[in-house]
């Protein structure tokens, strides 16, 4: 299920979508002539009976009217089966719907996670295996100089994830308070943001080192903070844009299970509908809409 550190790590690519570019070629799989970037749907749906959706996407303009798609998924947590499948559609369906190239974008700052990620899935056309591109922490620059994550802030938030927890953690940590302070001095909503953000995905023993390292400027502790402990301000300003995405997701894949039962003329008794309507797991969603499309009594769909 989806959290935070998920949904914060995809508004990334919303809030500065040329972030894909530049980890693309932190990679070197940088696409020729890129020109700029802008967000596209996320959702990978093309029928309305089933309901596939994505982290983030993002388009990349590229010369001589050329465009790139990149599908950003984040993986905070072990890969299950239905990756294998969703992420060929999503790309096939980015691919068709911008008539263009695209890529496989994959956030897993675990390195056990992002070696499953990075794992071929076979798709049993030949000679048609898709390997993902999985972002590692050397191809995320270790963000010390404050003025740098002034000029891309978005990029610093992926820094701290990737960095805050090993031998640069202080470096990064002192960085991440500096810029807070910088951004401050000329934009305090985007100060709050990126500060926000940093202290979702940066570890429990990260997050009280930075906000000790933010209470020694009691003016920007007091501004930015506003007397509530770090947590709490990441719960109250982050949930309130991350947390309706989630809950949309997860409202059109319920619909979605229904639509199908009663499409192939299930019953559906209000117990089942209940249930489908009330959880709150896109996985588990997604392993009963693959269910309704087979199932002869709508019960069976929950195994």
């Amino acid at each position: 299920m989806p959290t935070q550190i998920h949904d914060i790590t995809t508004e990334l690519f919303r809030w500065n979508p040329e972030l894909a570019a530049e980890l693309l070629d932190g990679i070197g799989l940088a696409p020729p002539g890129f020109l700029s970037a802008r967000e596209v749907s996320e959702s990978f749906t093309d029928h309305k009976t089933s309901e596939y959706t994505g982290d983030a996407a993002v388009l990349l303009e590229l010369e001589d009217d050329r465009r790139h798609g990149v599908v950003v998924e984040h993986q905070h947590s072990e890969k299950d089966g239905t990756k294998d499948y969703t992420w060929l559609l999503y790309l096939a369906t980015l691919r068709a719907r911008h008539r263009c190239q695209a890529t496989l974008l994959v956030i897993a700052s675990d390195p056990g996670i992002a070696a499953k990620c990075a794992a071929p899935i076979e798709t049993g056309h030949p000679e048609l295996t898709l390997r993902p591109v999985v972002v590692c922490p050397e191809h995320v620059p270790v963000l010390t100089d404050p003025h740098e994550i002034v000029a891309d802030p978005a990029l610093g938030v992926l820094s701290a994830l990737f960095h805050s927890a090993g031998a640069q953690r202080q470096a990064v940590l002192e960085a991440a308070c500096e810029a807070s302070k910088l951004l401050a001095d000329d934009d305090r909503q985007l100060a709050r943001r990126y500060y926000d953000y940093v202290n979702v995905v940066v570890p429990e023993k990260a997050r009280a080192i930075l906000e000790d390292l933010m209470k020694v400027s009691d003016r920007f502790y007091s501004d930015l903070l506003c007397g509530v402990e770090a947590e709490g301000i990441a719960k109250g300003r982050v949930e309130g844009e991350a947390k309706g995405k989630v809950k949309g997701k997860l409202e059109a894949k319920a619909e979605s299970v229904i639509t199908v039962l009663e499409a192939r003329g299930v019953t559906l008794p209000p117990k089942v509908r209940g249930r489908i309507l009330n959880s709150r797991d896109l996985d588990e969603l997604d392993d009963w809409l693959v269910r309704a499309a087979t199932v002869g009594r709508a019960e069976e769909i929950f195994g």
